[in-house]
């Protein structure tokens, strides 16, 4: 457990290992003779990412309450030179603890086989590292965009999800700020599914949370999904940006240990 200090309040991070494996390949064999093939899957798979250069947001971390909260850090972070090792890391809670959360709302398609039209289309801010879109493939989703201000945190999923041919067609990786999403994603997505996005925005200063909640609420179709991992944001402030105005409370995860798993419906 990493331990920060703001002011007197004392928060607690928790990361864990990844506790599911089942769509990584576990046999070395595997990966020394499908290596060159693996490789070209990645080249596709970052051929195919953003080219988001500017993530459309100013970079100024002189307001943040802790290291967590700037973006110097994270790249850092995935570039080797951080607290922590850049290859994977599941934030708070691995799939396998929240997918009866998610999935109660945003069922998987049919075992059947299913059609295009039984394809949510989900998005996952703030990604990092975290091999949550692996696991999300593996479980039938087959439409998820995702993103991360760090591109050292694109990269690095890039490479997670060369390991599935699945996840080729089913992700597309953007760099971007949550702060300043695409105009064109208006009223877009079935789903938000975030885990410590939130937090390390409130950990960037006064304002930031709350504007990426104004940006994330605006690319959520009427009724949608939103699903959220929080240990930092205050209680006061999640009731305020996740009105009951604006949206639905399906589970409120105020009592949860270690963090919170919060579901909302947008009104």
């Amino acid at each position: 457990v990493l331990l920060l200090l703001l002011g007197k309040i004392q928060i607690g991070f928790c990361w864990t290992n990844h506790p599911c494996t089942t769509t990584v390949p576990t046999k070395t064999t595997t990966i020394r003779y499908r290596r060159r093939r693996r490789r070209r899957r990645r080249l596709c798979i970052l051929s195919s990412l953003s080219s988001d250069n500017n993530v459309g947001y100013e970079n100024d971390d002189s307001g943040a309450r802790s290291q967590f909260g700037t973006r110097e850090y994270w790249d850092d972070m995935y570039q080797g030179m951080g607290d922590f090792d850049k290859d994977e890391y599941t934030w708070y809670f691995g799939w396998s603890m929240i997918k009866s959360y998610f999935a109660e709302h945003v069922p998987p398609p049919s075992s059947g086989g299913s059609s295009n039209s039984e394809q949510c289309r989900i998005l996952i801010p703030g990604m990092g590292n975290d091999p949550l879109l692996l696991d999300m493939v593996g479980a039938g989703y087959r439409d998820i965009t995702a993103f991360d201000y760090s591109e050292g945190a694109v990269e690095r999923q890039a490479e997670l999800l060369s390991y599935d041919p699945a996840a080729q067609d089913s992700v597309q990786l953007h760099h971007l700020d949550a702060r300043a999403l695409k105009e064109e994603w208006n009223g877009m997505f079935d789903a938000i599914l975030e885990k410590g996005c939130l937090d390390a925005l409130y950990l960037c200063g006064d304002g930031n949370v709350e504007e990426a909640a104004a940006e994330l609420y605006r690319v959520l179709k009427p009724g949608a999904i939103f699903m959220s991992v929080s240990g930092v944001v205050p209680g006061d402030l999640r009731k305020e940006i996740f009105s009951v105005d604006k949206y639905e409370w399906l589970r409120d995860g105020t009592d949860d240990l270690k963090a919170g798993c919060f579901v909302w419906r947008k009104k």
